[in-house]
């Protein structure tokens, strides 16, 4: 009885999604509960990747603890510096952040404009957090800026 209990439960583990993640750089050897639950949370939001997170940092405003950090998507031991993506999260938030940085283009289509006034949201909020230096965000928005003027006047 005891093998066929133990046989269904290993043929329903593989059914359990597994969302390991590595930290490569060792900033994580004293992490509390709330970093590695983001882990997790990060690492869920990319099922279909093993993310890889480095320069993990904690700080606190107010009553709520931040983490902060990067990640990376790529499937090597040693990701390439710049595929890493710099997230965050709040104490009792349900998702973490996560800012995919894309090139803005020269030009863009009236359609697309919003997904990228979106993007930058991202970025507001891990500059709110003190995830990322600040002005990261004015500067994303200064050149996003600059390609929809230049639309308006080629037009």
């Amino acid at each position: 009885m005891k093998h066929a209990l133990l046989l269904c439960l290993s043929l329903l583990a593989p059914a359990v999604p597994a969302y390991a993640q590595t930290v490569i750089d060792g900033s994580d050897k004293a992490a509390s509960p709330f970093v590695k639950n983001t882990l997790k949370s990060v690492a869920t939001q990319f099922p279909d990747a093993h993310p890889h997170f480095r320069n993990l940092a904690t700080h606190k405003t107010g009553e709520k603890q931040i983490v902060c950090g990067e990640v990376s998507l790529q499937d090597t031991k040693t990701p390439a510096a710049e595929s890493f993506m710099p997230f965050g999260a709040t104490e009792g938030e349900d998702r973490a952040v996560v800012f995919e940085p894309h090139a803005i283009p020269a030009a863009l289509d009236f359609r697309e404009v919003n997904s990228w006034i979106n993007h930058g949201a991202d970025l507001e909020d891990l500059e709110e957090m003190g995830c990322v230096p600040e002005g990261s965000y004015r500067k994303y928005s200064d050149r996003l800026n600059a390609v929809l003027q230049n639309r308006k006047t080629s037009s």
